[in-house]
C-alpha cells in the first residue's frame, strides 16, 4: 500500500469511526482515544539536531462481541502501523512511523462490554 492511499484509508477510517461512535448506541460499539505520553528526554547538544519526538496514545475499542472488537483493531492496525506521512490530514504534522502495540482486551462488567486496548507510539522529526 502506498503513503497515499494508507494517508486516505486513515482519514476514511477515522471518519468511519467518528460515524460509529455518534451512532454507539444503535451499534453498541465504540472507539476513544486520548494522549498518553509525551515524555521526551532533554536533549542538551546542538539545537539543529533535536532528535525525535516519540508521543504515545491510547486507543480504547469497546464493543458487545468480542469478534467486532477485533475487527475494528484490525481495521486500525492496517491503517496506522507502519504508517508514514501526512498525519491528521492537511491541517496535521509529518510523522516519520507509526508503531501500533495491542495491550491487552478485557470486559468491563460495570458497562457489560469488552475492551480491547492499544498504544500507538508517534515518531516525529523534530
Amino acid at each position: 500500500m502506498k503513503d497515499f492511499e494508507k494517508d486516505y484509508y486513515l482519514r476514511s477510517f477515522i471518519k468511519n469511526a467518528e460515524d460509529l461512535c455518534a451512532d454507539c448506541i444503535k451499534y453498541e460499539s465504540f472507539l476513544t482515544w486520548q494522549l498518553r505520553n509525551v515524555h521526551q528526554p532533554v536533549y542538551t547538544g546542538p539545537q539543529r539536531v533535536k532528535g525525535i519526538d516519540t508521543p504515545v496514545f491510547q486507543i480504547s475499542i469497546f464493543t458487545q462481541k468480542l469478534e467486532d472488537g477485533f475487527t475494528i483493531e484490525n481495521q486500525i492496525a492496517q491503517a496506522l502501523h507502519g504508517y508514514q506521512g501526512q498525519f491528521g490530514g492537511t491541517g496535521g504534522f509529518w510523522i516519520a512511523k507509526a508503531d501500533l502495540m495491542w495491550l491487552y482486551n478485557t470486559f468491563d462488567d460495570t458497562i457489560g462490554m469488552h475492551q480491547i486496548i492499544l498504544d500507538c507510539t508517534l515518531d516525529i522529526p523534530a
